[in-house]
């Protein structure tokens, strides 16, 4: 568009919101007009934003060249989420204390220890804002409120203390007192000293000395500091916390003197001027605070129902109260301390909330801590899944140098079988078998031999071989293996070998030796050779002392078919006796069996065994085979029947 005085190009200018020519300034509309106001112009005093919306974005992975992360996904992009979320955190938790004004501050200085420290996010950077903001505080002229601080965020306030001393020594930052509670030690040690007994001049009277000395001065210490930290939550802006804190502090421990007593100290005067002179502070000055401290306590007795009130004076009666306002703050102050905590943890604070876009590199396990509280120990009750060594040479060298006299024995022994019980470990320590001698050890040995050992006593070879430096038999010859007398103890004497001869009936001359060299394979097959050789002299012939009956044969358990043939037999010829048969119709006379007179019918057996010795070697053979080829086995009468001779 050309400028219509003297037709130049003209270009836009968003300041004018008309067409400017280039040539000459004129404006194509001089009739607009830019409204303007206080809420758009830019201002100077506003915090600016941490998040730039221009700033790059990681799109190539870092740690993997293969993998590719979306927007945002970079540490960089995490890392500005974060100190977003982080100031808008320090923000609510000023709000929080009543103390807005002073996160720009806490923001800053956790800005600076970021850069500084690059600590985690998660719970240190909690702890690491609620520093940052008692800093903040303390630069105020207010209590750092570590406690309170704590307590919102569900943090230990150890935590919260050690990120305290960690931010102020690494940024280099000077601070100055303003906490009553730090002048406790001191004021408690310069009040002990003066209750000593041996204190002979005293500036206190001695009923105040009578009054005072049977208080807990660690009560008294705990109640102090709980009516500081109130103050300072109550009444942020309370003109005494602007003050100087050595008289505060004197008025803070008057009042908590007084809570532990329940009644009001007096004369307070000189009390209030002992505890002055070691702060430098007047006596005037610290019962200036403490009227302040209790006017202010007085109205916090007010809020709790169950406490008796300040009434104010009573005209009609020479303008006094009943009950007088240091009794009434000195029977509630420990009421008041109770009663205002409840409500501070349960509806005066409401706690900010954070979300932090965590790593699982450099993030911290939230879920798995926590916050203002102490877990206790957990034991495990089950074994560990890797064996321990059984047996470590250093650790078992260790444990004697710094205990020789009960350290116990270490060394293994042999793995017990599954059916024997586990070893128990010893009675006797290392240095016992180190050092005493081998007599001393065979006596412990046998006073404990209830109680299995896991080191057996060393052998005579053993000991040999140590004695002389080696076991090779050059060194020990087999004369030395044995003491004195030791070999013949292991060897039987002639009337003990007598004596088992006897018992086991043993002949001269039995042994092994004759059938020691066979094979139990050969011994089978040379017993079923000789059975049927029927030799004389072998396993399978009948001895000649069994047949004369000097020796006992071993009874077969095979049946004697024709000794139960001859026993059926006789029963029949018995039959025929009764019934008037003759006898020699019978076939009794086919076998001549000379049975001896004794032997009575008690059992079959007893007639089997006693016809035994009457069949020799080829009728067990034949027995066997017609076991085998007969098929009417099962039928002996049978079988009889057809061989019988007519």
């Amino acid at each position: 568009m050309a400028c219509i005085h003297c037709g130049a190009a003209t270009i836009w200018d968003d300041s004018v919101s008309s067409a400017v020519c280039t040539v000459c300034g004129s404006l194509a509309d001089p009739t607009q007009s830019v409204l303007t106001s206080a809420l758009y112009a830019p201002r100077d005093d506003i915090e600016t934003s941490l998040w730039d919306p221009a700033a790059p974005t990681t799109l190539k992975s870092v740690r993997s060249g293969n993998n590719w992360d979306l927007a945002g996904q970079g540490k960089e992009s995490r890392d500005r989420k974060n100190a977003v979320a982080m100031s808008e955190f320090i923000k609510s938790l000023a709000v929080s204390l009543n103390a807005p004004g002073l996160s720009p501050r806490a923001i800053t200085l956790f800005t600076q220890m970021r850069a500084a420290t690059s600590f985690r996010w998660g719970n240190k950077s909690r702890a690491v804002a609620a520093a940052c903001l008692a800093i903040a505080l303390r630069e105020a002229n207010r209590p750092d409120s570590l406690h309170d601080l704590a307590s919102i965020l569900q943090v230990p306030p150890t935590s919260v203390s050690r990120s305290f001393t960690s931010i102020t020594t690494t940024l280099g930052l000077s601070l100055t007192l303003v906490d009553p509670t730090v002048h406790i030690p001191t004021l408690q040690a310069h009040l002990s000293s003066l209750l000593a007994p041996h204190q002979k001049e005293s500036t206190l009277p001695v009923s105040l000395i009578n009054t005072i000395r049977p208080l807990s001065l660690h009560s008294v210490s705990s109640t102090m500091t709980s009516l500081s930290h109130l103050l300072a939550r109550l009444s942020p802006q309370h003109d005494l916390l602007r003050l100087p804190v050595p008289p505060t502090a004197c008025a803070f421990f008057l009042l908590a003197l007084e809570a532990e007593a329940r009644a009001a100290l007096n004369p307070l005067g000189d009390l209030a001027a002992a505890l002055g002179a070691r702060c430098h502070a007047a006596k005037s000055v610290v019962m200036s605070r403490y009227k302040t401290l209790q006017d202010e306590i007085a109205g916090w007795v007010e809020a709790v129902p169950w406490l008796d009130k300040y009434e104010g004076k009573d005209k009609g009666k020479n303008g006094k109260a009943k009950v007088a306002k240091r009794v009434v703050v000195a029977r509630g102050i420990k009421d008041v301390i109770k009663f205002q905590e409840e409500v501070w943890q349960k509806h005066s604070v409401k706690r900010p909330r954070l979300e932090l876009d965590v790593s699982e590199e450099e993030g911290e396990n939230e879920h798995n801590n926590e916050e203002g509280s102490v877990k206790p120990l957990e034991v495990s009750t089950e074994p560990p899944r890797k064996r321990q060594k059984l047996n470590n040479a250093l650790s078992q060298a260790t444990r004697f140098l710094l205990d020789p006299l009960n350290t116990p024995l270490s060394t293994p022994s042999p793995r017990p079988s599954t059916h024997s019980k586990p070893a128990q470990p010893s009675t006797l320590s290392l240095a016992t078998y180190i050092l005493s001698t081998p007599s001393l050890l065979s006596s412990l040995s046998s006073s404990f031999s209830s109680y299995p050992t896991y080191m057996p006593m060393p052998t005579r070879l053993q000991l040999l071989a140590l004695d002389r430096g080696g076991s090779s038999p050059s060194r020990i010859p087999d004369e030395d293996l044995f003491a004195e007398g030791e070999l013949d103890g292991l060897v039987r004497s002639e009337e003990e070998v007598g004596l088992l001869r006897r018992v086991f009936g043993w002949e001269e001359g039995d042994g092994d030796a004759e059938c020691g060299d066979e094979e139990p394979g050969e011994k089978k097959r040379k017993r079923k050779r000789k059975r049927k050789g029927g030799e004389p002299g072998q396993d399978g012939a009948v001895d000649e002392g069994v047949v004369k009956g000097e020796q006992a044969r071993k009874r077969s358990k095979r049946l004697n078919l024709e000794a139960l043939h001859q026993f059926f037999s006789k029963d029949c010829v018995d039959d025929n006796t009764n019934t008037g048969v003759d006898a020699t119709d019978t076939d009794r006379n086919d076998f001549d069996l000379d049975l001896d007179a004794n032997i009575q019918l008690i059992g079959l057996e007893e007639i089997v065994g006693s016809a035994e010795p009457f069949l020799d070697n080829n009728d067990d053979d034949d027995i066997e085979d017609d076991d085998d080829d007969n098929p009417n086995e099962g039928y002996p009468d049978q079988r009889y029947e057809e061989e019988r001779p007519p």
